[in-house]
């Protein structure tokens, strides 16, 4: 009995969680340029005309709905068609429930040559996480307003790419460099083409000055987060910038 009530509190826990989740602005399907699909487990997006041969897996922030991703991510197709990105849904909105997730969808696409895996929040915490468990599956780690919980990729042979703003409240400046000796050596960038090659076993630095938490996605305004002075716009076009310019050098 007593685990019968255990398991009624989780499950009741979980449902208030997803209920509170910040939900993805309005955005239509046509607006999307590139190829989308959806299954129970994952959101799709590639190219309509090229093969992919290298993958992203998306694991979205804590509470957040996996859609409020989706404009940025079709843009960054845009600029590198042979990319498959593979946005993971979570339970309860939480990657914490489903860290194993992205090993899922690397099985599920044998033709992929090359696969990094990328997190916002809570999300880039449970992405690293993976990495830890699986070092020789993935090529690349990208955090966004994130940092691991641990320093188990300190040694990590391959490349990292970390991505915060300045005026983020949640995942703030001091919470990223107090966590850089938990992962490779750390390198600060002044652009977002400032990369030092090769890549392997270096952690990428870039700041997005003006920017925030909530503007890594397109869900409105997040609980103790600070204000942005640049738009969001511009804040997700230096994303996809520096993406972009990382997987080229990869």
């Amino acid at each position: 009995m007593k685990q019968f009530f255990k398991f009624l509190g989780l499950f009741y826990t979980v449902f208030l969680l997803s209920n509170c989740s910040s939900l993805p602005e309005p955005l239509s399907e046509q607006n999307l340029q590139n190829k989308y699909s959806e299954t129970a487990n994952w959101l799709i997006l590639e190219s309509k005309t090229e093969t992919p041969t290298t993958g992203i897996i998306f694991y979205p922030g804590g509470l957040v709905d996996p859609h409020a991703y989706l404009d940025w991510l079709d843009k960054l197709i845009s600029s590198n068609q042979k990319l498959l990105i593979v946005t993971v849904r979570m339970p309860a909105n939480l990657a914490v429930l489903n860290a194993e997730g992205g090993i899922k969808v690397i099985n599920n696409y044998p033709n992929i040559s090359r696969w990094i895996i990328a997190g916002h929040s809570l999300g880039g915490t449970m992405a690293a996480q993976l990495i830890s468990n699986h070092e020789n599956d993935l090529y690349g780690l990208i955090l966004l307003a994130s940092y691991p919980a641990n320093d188990a990729l300190k040694s990590w042979e391959g490349a990292v790419l970390s991505v915060h703003a300045s005026n983020d409240g949640l995942s703030t400046a001091s919470d990223i460099e107090l966590h850089k000796t938990d992962l490779p050596t750390a390198t600060t960038m002044n652009a977002i083409t400032d990369f030092h090659l090769p890549l392997q076993r270096k952690t990428h630095y870039f700041k997005i000055m003006g920017g925030n938490h909530a503007q890594f996605g397109n869900y409105g305004v997040q609980k103790n987060d600070s204000v942005a002075s640049i738009s969001r716009e511009e804040q997700q076009n230096q994303v996809i910038g520096v993406i972009s310019h990382f997987i080229e050098n990869l």
